[in-house]
């Protein structure tokens, strides 16, 4: 009860400050043609008329926020005449489009009134920062430009997450963090048009023209990927349909636990953006059970232990399909871990520590509604009794916190009021976490190629601009990092060709693995290397030969799994950040293979990451690397060679 009345307190100051500023306004406006705001009046409505709209179904995050250049619309209001007169095309838009589209008053009036006190205080932000109204200077108005926008979106996503925190009782912070995040692939892009849009009005008119087939190309191309992402995630949704109907006693299976999936974490006040990732999770977690035969799946005795092998291999074989796509591929390691346990004795034997929140959701998701599904070789539970289950199985099969949180929903309680504080923190804790890759300086000079030509773009703009001592500090910039880079193209090269030498002189894949890891030792501080043979059908790897500079292996489940999720990612390697293996070092691992076929990878783990050279190095051998490294074993061979350096 108590986020309804912050929310209605909020709705009230808002429109009190919205009344406030558009009387202000009325008075504070500034004397512009009747032409002029009639032509930016059209422009508002216009662009508040053609947005394309939210969808917060969507697993892709960016589709929970409409898209519209409206803004760009006031800024160049504020530019052209003032702030006060642009907070008023600002309201004249929201309310005559809003309007039409037949949105209810209350909602009106509030969107107007956020946009009213974004846009003028916005407006005010730009005259205080060297902006003038009615005079565009650039490059010199640049700053006011993006002191205007900066104000006006913080204050817009402000409101609109404080509502919405206040409504559902979200946690503020979360929803604030996400729509800014989602936000600011826009905002710069309405901005940059608000800029040509008063530019052209102020000095060639006519030029306005120009720029609407421009705007209309830019909606047409934003709808058009938000209706291919939709079409995509639907595409997937009927894929998961057609999986569920191959076995009757499971029919619906996977939109059950969806639903189950959503009301956990929406009754859990998780953010919207978590909400629908969970609940697509939870929608195409069985995808891979489309390579388990149908007569496995109907099987009303006990499975042999091929039937076993297959069954256990879907939750790789969902993560495997699901990682190919953006918008799925974040909760891909939690499908793939879908029957794992809390204490570690699952399918895969995953450590506790490893397994992804968002996994737990599907878990007792997934078991709940088994447990009170029929099948083949028995009759389902009772509602009860299977919510006795999971009481009982808490801690061990299940998470402990979750396990409560969905008995309590179940029953028809407050999932919230069945966790104490710190339970309940760290779920949002854990479900707020995201692995970040950090920016290394080995990952700036990896990045040369496009700071050089970032460099001499930058160096050219500035001439042509007439700032010839900004040129030529970029250009001496240019030159320290186009000489780097010819240093280190040189050191691969040499690198390259020690290699190569050093793999055509080994006698055995033996040899040629310890001469490699002691090259490898030498040129870049590594502490762990391992060499895993992989099976396609299989979809795990075997971990053939390891070597230690002194740290220990990281865990053969995590890395197989870690394998399976990023071997498509594009590039000869994949990478990680330590944390996501349980280690402290970035892992990277080059796929090696011949015709066409993947057949193992080199594992690398060196601290800070794989110097751009070694890289480059590896990249270039990597084909004569296969033909060494994963040569036939030998009856003389050792399996597994573990060298101390």
């Amino acid at each position: 009860m108590r986020a309804p009345s912050k929310a209605r307190a909020l709705i009230a100051g808002t429109l009190a400050l919205g009344a406030g500023t558009v009387v202000s306004a009325l008075f504070l406006r500034a004397d512009a043609r009747w032409t002029t705001l009639a032509l930016l009046g059209a422009a508002a409505i216009l662009t508040e008329t053609i947005q394309v709209p939210s969808d917060e179904t969507s697993p892709d995050a960016g589709d929970a926020h409409s898209f519209s250049l409206s803004s760009g619309v006031h800024y160049a209001a504020v530019i052209m005449i003032g702030p006060w007169t642009g907070a008023l095309i600002a309201v004249f838009g929201v309310v005559v489009a809003d309007r039409l589209r037949g949105v209810g008053w209350r909602f009106v009036a509030f969107n107007a009134s956020v946009f009213a006190v974004a846009v003028a205080c916005g407006g005010l932000a730009y005259e205080l920062t060297g902006g003038t109204p009615g005079v565009l200077h650039l490059p010199s108005d640049f700053v006011p430009v993006v002191a205007l926008a900066a104000v006006a979106f913080a204050l817009n996503t402000a409101f609109q997450s404080a509502i919405v925190a206040f409504d559902t009782g979200t946690p503020l912070a979360p929803l604030a963090r996400d729509a800014i995040r989602d936000g600011l692939s826009a905002a710069p892009g309405e901005a940059a048009f608000g800029v040509a849009l008063a530019f052209f009005a102020l000095t060639q008119p006519w030029g306005v023209v120009a720029l609407v087939p421009l705007v209309y190309a830019v909606y047409r191309s934003y709808e058009r990927l938000a209706a291919l992402r939709r079409e995509t995630a639907h595409a997937l949704e009927t894929f998961a349909n057609v999986v569920d109907e191959r076995d009757s006693y499971t029919f619906q299976h996977s939109a059950r636990v969806a639903e189950y999936v959503r009301e956990l974490a929406h009754g859990l006040e998780l953010t919207s953006a978590q909400v629908a990732r969970l609940r697509w999770a939870g929608r195409l977690h069985d995808l891979g059970k489309v390579a388990v035969d149908a007569s496995v799946l109907r099987k009303p005795g006990k499975l042999d232990e091929d039937e076993w092998t297959a069954m256990r291999l879907h939750p790789r074989l969902s993560a495997r399909l699901l990682r190919r796509f953006r918008f799925a591929g974040h909760e891909a390691r939690a499908v793939e871990y879908h029957h794992e346990r809390a204490d570690g004795k699952g399918y895969y034997g995953i450590e506790p520590r490893q397994i992804p929140l968002a996994a737990h959701f599907l878990i007792v998701a997934d078991s709940y509604d088994a447990m009170t599904s029929d099948r083949p070789y028995r009759a389902g539970l009772d509602k009860e009794t299977a919510l006795e289950e999971i009481e009982k199985n808490a801690g061990t099969q299940f998470h402990p916190a979750l396990a409560k949180a969905f008995v309590a929903l179940q029953r028809g309680e407050d999932p919230i009021g069945a966790l104490s504080d710190l339970e309940l923190n760290e779920i949002r804790r854990l479900a707020g976490t995201r692995s970040k890759r950090g920016l290394t300086v080995r990952g700036l000079l990896a990045r040369l190629d496009i700071a050089v030509t970032a460099g001499i773009v930058m160096t050219l703009a500035a001439l042509g601009l007439g700032l010839p001592r900004v040129a030529l500090g970029l250009g001496i910039a240019v030159a320290a990092a186009a000489a780097l880079r010819t240093f280190r193209a040189r050191q691969a090269s040499r690198l390259a060709r020690r290699l190569e030498v050093l793999l055509s002189g080994a006698g055995n894949a033996e040899s040629a693995f310890s001469a490699l890891m002691a090259e490898l030792g030498k040129s870049c501080g590594l502490q762990w290397a391992g060499l895993v043979a992989w099976s396609e059908r299989a979809c795990t790897g075997d971990l053939r030969r390891e070597w230690s500079g002194g740290a220990e292996a990281p865990g053969e489940t995590a890395l197989m799994s870690w394998l399976l999720r990023e071997y498509e990612a594009p590039g000869s390697f994949a990478r990680a950040q330590g944390r996501e293996l349980g280690r402290a070092d970035a892992h990277a691992a080059l796929r090696l293979g011949r015709n066409g076929v993947l057949e193992g990878f080199l594992i690398l783990v060196v601290p800070g990451g794989l110097p751009a050279q070694v890289s480059e190095a590896l990249t270039v051998n990597a084909a004569c690397l296969a033909d060494r490294l994963l040569a036939p074993e030998t009856e003389a061979s050792t399996p597994l060679l573990r060298v101390a350096s």
